[in-house]
């Protein structure tokens, strides 16, 4: 067996070679996580742009917060300007702390999204697979954020403003940026879309089943976060009102 692992090509990808073919030939760098699960670096990839976007867009994302915090009907006045003090008095502290809270959620999320995948591939449909190698299909597959931020941090920071949109979101004027249906809408992401394809085919490879079978199971997830996200949304903005 282990004389097959050194002959087979797949197990033989270098670094260097994942990171290019994740975006042209997905299904080979997967096929070598069977072998070498590696998922480090594609992690730590996306925790540096994680903290670089928090960085950059850190200046704009307080004045988006700001805005919504005077707009509030249910913040009273007096309190609205002890927040606001407390938004400018935070400086780099703030800055810090956001970029270390960037790192943290990326390998948090990563860990339990690795787990409720796996918990739907072990149990829920009757595969085998381990942990860590759920880990690096989950870290490699979202690698297609990359691009994304590639594209997405410049064009927010030339427009200053977050309403830069690569989904269905753009048919729909920002004014209506925290109803439901904009929300759905920009669910419907080219980015998003690919991570859940890179997902399934990786989910596909490891447990040697179907596409489609694949597809619906990570599919299904991605709905649910859709709905959960939304739902945490509309409460949050219940209570600015």
């Amino acid at each position: 067996m282990m004389e097959d692992v050194q002959e087979s090509p797949e197990a033989q990808l270098s670094l260097g070679s994942k990171l290019g073919l994740i975006f042209t030939s997905p299904r080979r760098v997967f096929e070598s996580l069977k072998v070498r699960p590696d998922w480090l670096v594609p992690t730590l990839i996306i925790a540096v742009i994680s903290m670089v976007s928090a960085f950059l867009l850190k200046d704009i994302t307080i004045e988006m917060q700001k805005q919504k915090i005077m707009a509030s009907e249910k913040i009273p006045d007096e309190q609205k300007e002890a927040i606001l003090q407390r938004f400018d008095q935070g400086g780099n502290m703030q800055m810090i702390m956001g970029m270390a809270g960037a790192v943290i959620f990326v390998f948090a999320s990563f860990a339990v999204v690795a787990g409720l995948f796996l918990f739907t591939g072990n149990v829920i449909l009757g595969g085998q697979a381990n942990f860590k190698t759920m880990l690096a299909v989950y870290a490699w597959g979202f690698m297609a954020s990359v691009p994304e931020a590639i594209i997405k941090i410049p064009l927010i920071i030339a427009k200053n403003s977050i309403h830069v949109y690569t989904s269905l979101a753009i048919l729909f004027d920002t004014s209506q940026s925290e109803t439901v249906l904009f929300k759905i809408a920009n669910a419907v992401d080219i980015f998003a879309l690919w991570r859940v394809a890179l997902w399934a085919i990786g989910f596909s490879v490891v447990y040697k089943f179907s596409e489609g079978k694949s597809y619906a199971a990570i599919g299904a997830w991605y709905i649910i976060w859709i709905a959960v996200s939304i739902g945490l949304s509309s409460l949050f903005q219940g209570f600015l009102g």
